[in-house]
């Protein structure tokens, strides 16, 4: 059999350990910028992450396996000022500080579902434990908002406005009052019962807020989305499923703190939004087009954005850009933008960030961080998890030497040519479809999560 041949099975084998394992396309799932420093960038990944340090200029790329999460988890992120990188993983709340090794911190594997920070630095760690009475030693479970003030080397507050076995799905601090914290999530009782609590001390205490005029599912979630940047009062909350066993996201607006709530939009999509510095509120889909509601509407008014991007995740930074989880290579259903990350600041030109085909290279680390051990030096098939991600993705950099996939002289991998084997308008690789279903018939094992999470 043919080298050329030979080799082009081993990466439609392999790559099913790369960007498609999981079963998910490769896709963007959020952006996170650095406190006070936003030309360094994160940006979740169904396959990993990558990081920026020029902002958006470059890319690297880290595996799931150095940030200790799999499957269809996508950890939350929050990334200091110090440069500190907080994730919320499988193997409990980790901080990255030496940009390669994602570290325990004092909560060792305890679960927490969600993170946030406070424009006073303040980092908040929302733990979703369930107890284990039968571990040695017994675990009694966790609930407890924590909170730092040290760059998360301690969490000394930790009320408890909620009951083991709460799952907390958001946590979110006035950007223009770090007295002011939302929390949001649920609890099953019998029923599920939907959580809304409000702090007005800094996390000190908290008090359950209304859930008037917010309809919900047995299958909905409750997400704050959103807090007017001036004035803590205004927030926007999402709840899924308006309609029974269907994709249908309703966005409500509270004036008063939480007290009481009015939907101000539903679609039958999966909406983004972001709360620009401008008063202008922002809500991406990825098959239901892009809406704004201009200040001082506040939802009340909307209109359609014209051409703009298949969105699934909005932030705005402070120069007043707003960025953008978008489609990088798409498919039927959606649409490619030809760009996993793009940014505006008019909402009318959308610039390309990142492109996976650009991915400048794995993130640079020593022998014995998994990083290096696990995201580029393991091989399958002969190959290592860096070429086959270039090979499955199309990425033309390669600071390493990765085989041809279709000449004999050791060089790099070349993508496909748009119009011949790609999967969509942009070029995406024709591997991008044909790896899921070489996934599905190989079985491959993944790593299980140490813990069961809940829908």
């Amino acid at each position: 059999m043919p080298r050329q041949i030979l080799l082009g099975t081993a990466l439609a084998i392999a790559a099913t350990s790369a960007a498609h394992a999981n079963g998910r396309p490769p896709s963007t799932s959020t952006i996170t910028f650095r406190q006070g420093n936003e030309q360094h960038i994160v940006a979740g990944l169904t396959f990993g992450a990558t990081f920026s340090h020029d902002g958006g200029a470059t890319w690297h790329w880290m595996c799931e396996d150095a940030i200790l999460y799999a499957g269809n988890w996508d950890p939350a992120y929050a990334y200091t000022a110090s440069g500190a990188i907080f994730a919320t993983t499988f193997g409990g709340l980790l901080v990255n500080r030496n940009g390669c090794e994602f570290e325990p911190t004092q909560f060792g594997e305890s679960f927490m579902s969600a993170i946030g920070l406070g424009p006073d630095g303040a980092l908040y760690s929302a733990g979703a434990q369930a107890a284990n009475p039968t571990a040695t030693p017994p675990d009694p479970g966790d609930a407890k908002i924590h909170k730092s003030t040290d760059d998360g080397l301690s969490f000394p507050v930790a009320p408890s406005p909620g009951l083991v076995g709460d799952w907390w799905t958001s946590l979110e601090v006035a950007p223009s009052d770090g007295q002011r914290v939302y929390l949001s999530g649920y609890r099953f009782a019998g029923s599920k019962q939907f959580l809304l609590f409000r702090s007005n001390d800094g996390g000190a205490s908290y008090t359950a807020m209304a859930t008037t005029g917010l309809s919900t599912t047995a299958n909905s979630q409750i997400d704050i989305v959103a807090i007017g940047r001036t004035n803590p009062d205004l927030l926007f909350a999402r709840v899924t499923y308006q309609i029974e066993n269907a994709i249908s996201d309703g966005i409500y607006r509270s004036t008063d703190a939480g007290q009481t709530w009015t939907r101000v939009l539903m679609l039958q999509d999966d909406i983004a939004v972001v709360l620009r510095a401008n008063g202008d509120l922002v809500a991406g889909t990825r098959s239901s087009g892009v809406r704004v509601s201009r200040a001082p509407s506040n939802g009340a008014v909307w209109e359609d954005l014209v051409a703009a991007p298949h969105i699934n995740c909005l932030v705005e930074n402070t120069a007043g850009e707003v960025w953008a989880c978008t489609q990088n290579f798409g498919g039927n259903q959606v649409l490619s933008d030809d760009a996993g990350i793009m940014k505006s600041t008019d909402l009318v030109t959308w610039t390309k960030v990142l492109r996976y085909q650009d991915i400048t290279g794995p993130v640079d680390c020593a022998a014995g961080t998994l990083q290096r051990d696990q995201c580029v030096d393991k091989t399958t098939g002969g190959l290592t998890n860096w070429c086959i991600l270039r090979a499955q993705l199309g990425i033309v950099a390669d600071p390493t030497t990765c085989p041809s996939l279709n000449a004999d002289d050791g060089g790099t991998v070349t993508p496909p040519k748009t119009g011949c084997c790609d999967n969509s308008a942009s070029g995406g690789p024709m591997g991008l479809a044909m790896m899921a279903a070489v996934a599905t018939l190989l079985g491959r094992r993944r790593r299980r999560a140490t813990r069961a999470l809940r829908p």
